[in-house]
């Protein structure tokens, strides 16, 4: 079966209870970032999703427990500046 979606990374906006979260759609050839609701870091993919493509839903609650627990979060990359 062919990957249709890879999500690349999540930012939080931890005041908000708001997360953004970006990735791969290869069907397409194109990015996404999509506006999520996470309460207590627990995202709500069903709140605020209804315009969304419903196989991007379906690929997100199969990556909910790891965007629950900050996989994809942006912090946890390695940052480095060049001047």
């Amino acid at each position: 079966m062919k990957k249709k979606f890879q999500l690349m990374f999540v930012f939080r906006t931890k005041q908000l209870s708001l997360l953004h979260c970006v990735g791969m759609d290869y069907e397409n050839g194109a990015m996404f970032c999509v506006l999520l609701n996470s309460p207590n870091d627990s995202v709500q993919i069903d709140c605020m999703t209804d315009h969304y493509p419903k196989s991007l839903i379906s690929h997100l609650s199969e990556e909910k427990e790891r965007i629950d627990c900050g996989f994809y979060d942006i912090r946890t990359w390695g940052m480095s500046l060049y001047h």
